[in-house]
């Protein structure tokens, strides 16, 4: 068994790569390594610019958008390595990073899984560990009180920005662009849900590796420069792009709150979400708003979302009510949230 298998899922990232892979081999020098890059059917040209550029890479052509967790969990299916490094392609290694994690996991069996430090293009820290988020979390969240009073422990608690993240610390869980966890670890708690599209199947995985006893952990030692929203889709600010990708994360977080707490608690968060979010649209549009345009546009945007599944809805009812009439041919009820990775939005 080799010592590390990197596993990079990539969707047209070509741009990203370019940076990603040169600073991940200058730091796998001296370890016994192995990356594979698990592709979801991607049309850029990246996939021969890595076959020409880096040979050895191990690739695995899925050849349709399975989405992030189930990408991985192929690449997972093949690895080799006693470690297994979740990258995502828009990182850059920093000098060091991946032996100084190895070794933290090393040190500490009741590990199951460590984050690092994450920074920004820019330099700055970028929030790489979190806790667990609930219904309270997130009113402080959506609301902009977590961002105003950041040093506030009852505030700042989803994103723990009361505390600099210069010190190793116990965490729920650490953002999926890095994760280093081992094979064993895996195999005893299972891959990514493949339910989660695109967000919230590491928040769902650390979930799972808690459950099994296994602690999470962030080290600030290891250092890698994560450019956030560049890979694709979340890079796109067309907002039809815009919607398509808020439509994959709200699933991804009903699903979340309905596999860890109730469907009941899922429609709260939701309805938070949604209430917060017309209150501050609604103020930015009358009185002004000190938030970016981006964000104020996405604002409007899960309104409109919620919209578009309330017109859906009536459909799904009669869907569902006229499956069970004798004689009917439909077999499949009208989807009330869907995947519009994967389907029509109809």
């Amino acid at each position: 068994m080799i010592d590390l298998s990197v596993v990079i899922v990539n969707y047209n990232n070509w741009r990203v790569l370019e940076a990603c892979l040169p600073s991940l081999f200058e730091n796998l020098k001296g370890v016994d390594a192995e990356v594979i890059v698990s592709d979801n059917g991607s049309v850029d040209g990246s996939l021969d610019w890595i076959r020409t550029e880096f040979p050895g890479i191990r690739v695995l052509e899925n050849r349709a958008n399975l989405g992030f967790a189930e990408a991985n969990n192929r690449a997972f299916a093949i690895a080799n390595g006693r470690y297994v490094l979740l990258l995502n392609p828009d990182t850059v290694v920093h000098e060091g990073a991946i032996e100084r994690m190895i070794a933290f996991l090393a040190d500490r069996p009741h590990v199951g899984a460590v984050g690092c430090k994450l920074l920004n293009g820019d330099g700055s820290r970028q929030v790489s560990a979190r806790a667990f988020p609930s219904a309270l979390t997130y009113a402080m969240h959506f609301s902009g009180l977590a961002y105003r009073f950041p040093d506030n422990r009852f505030c700042g608690k989803f994103h723990i920005s009361f505390w600099d993240g210069e010190t190793p610390r116990k965490v729920d869980w650490v953002c999926g662009a890095v994760i280093l966890t081992r094979k064993e670890v895996l195999d005893r708690v299972g891959g990514l849900d493949p339910y989660f599209f695109l967000t919230y199947d590491e928040v769902d995985w650390c979930h799972r590796v808690k459950k099994k006893g296994y602690e999470v952990w962030y080290t600030p030692d290891a250092v890698i420069t994560h450019l956030d929203r560049q890979s694709e889709p979340q890079s796109n600010p067309n907002p039809k792009a815009r919607i398509k990708y808020m439509t994959v994360e709200r699933n991804s977080r009903v699903r979340y709150f309905a596999k860890h707490r109730s469907v009941i608690y899922a429609a709260l968060v939701e309805t938070v979400h949604l209430i917060l979010s017309a209150i501050v649209w609604i103020k930015a549009n009358t009185l002004g708003s000190n938030q970016s345009r981006m964000a104020i546009l996405e604002r409007r945007l899960f309104m409109q979302l919620y919209w578009n599944t309330a017109l859906r809805l009536p459909r799904a009812i009669w869907s569902a009510l006229t499956r069970r009439l004798p004689g009917s041919r439909k077999q499949i009820p009208f989807p009330l949230f869907i995947n519009p990775y994967l389907a029509d939005d109809r």
